[in-house]
């Protein structure tokens, strides 16, 4: 009786080695991701550095989203520029992660050699795609102002990882056209007032012609205007669209007519929200160019 007992005994060994192995191949579980806003910390090149990231509530893990760098202007901070442009709510209707880098000081380098915010962003972009699962061929970058500045620097500066660009009330002035020498056809939104006292407008078409050349667009633009659903607001906008691009890139342009240096559905013109109209332009493409 003792000996039949040790032979099953033995015979059970193969079998629960297979049970053992076969548990080990099921999918593993999704490691808990904490989404919300969350306030992180980079150190690169010796220097701390600090990002607002928000991740939505139903991101698990499982699928690549988008990205979108959202950049603050200058004197200000990630913090008012998480509060004013709430790209956050959108994050949650579109299932895309934002990300609000602070700049040192206040402020955004715009040169385009030796420049220690293009090091900072190549490197948070490499922490976020170790840390998420995100859609590499999908990132994006705005920003207000100063931040408008940057991210025509990074369109030239770092266009192999970033999709397309959006600036509000920033500009691509002379020195940045010279130093600009973009690798791929870009998608350029661009918002400014005819009335801003600190970036003066007389200078958003020579960005804009950059860009309808670089990207081989229509030399004409679709003009249409926008409703003024807000008559008490002391603007009305104008959009111009340069399309047909190479790879169906597109630049476009909203004119803010009376309009000064403000994020439109913040402050100032309320016919448009700044933020939605980002998101709804860089959405539309990819590294690729436009999205089919």
């Amino acid at each position: 009786m003792i000996m039949k007992r040790t032979i099953m005994f033995y015979l059970m060994i193969p079998m629960l080695f297979i049970i053992a192995c076969s548990k080990s191949d099921d999918p593993q579980p999704v490691p808990n991701v904490q989404t919300g806003k969350v306030t992180k910390e980079l150190i690169i090149n010796g220097t701390t550095r600090e990002y607002i990231i928000y991740v939505p509530e139903n991101y698990t893990g499982t699928s690549s989203v988008p990205l979108l760098l959202s950049f603050h202007g200058l004197t200000s901070n990630m913090e008012f520029n998480f509060n004013y442009t709430n790209f956050d709510q959108l994050a949650e209707n579109e299932n895309f992660i934002v990300v609000h880098p602070n700049g040192i000081d206040n402020r955004w380098t715009v040169n385009a050699s030796n420049n220690p915010d293009i090091d900072f962003i190549e490197a948070l972009l490499d922490q976020l795609e170790n840390d998420y699962k995100i859609e590499s061929n999908r990132i994006y970058s705005t920003g207000m102002s100063n931040a408008g500045n940057f991210s025509f620097t990074l369109a030239c500066g770092l266009n192999n990882r970033i999709a397309a660009f959006a600036s509000v009330t920033g500009l691509m002035l002379q020195s940045a056209i010279g130093d600009c020498i973009p690798t791929r056809p870009l998608s350029i939104l661009h918002i400014h007032g005819t009335e801003d006292p600190i970036a003066n407008y007389a200078f958003v078409q020579g960005g804009l012609d950059f860009w309808i050349e670089h990207n081989a667009t229509n030399m004409n633009p679709i003009v249409s205007n926008i409703p003024n659903i807000d008559t008490q607001d002391g603007s009305t906008v104008e959009k111009y669209a340069y399309l047909n691009g190479e790879d169906g890139v597109e630049v476009l342009h909203l004119k803010v007519i009376g309009g000064g240096h403000q994020w439109p559905g913040f402050q100032g013109n309320m016919d448009i929200n700044a933020s939605e109209e980002v998101w709804n332009f860089v959405k539309a493409f990819d590294l690729n160019g436009k999205i089919e």
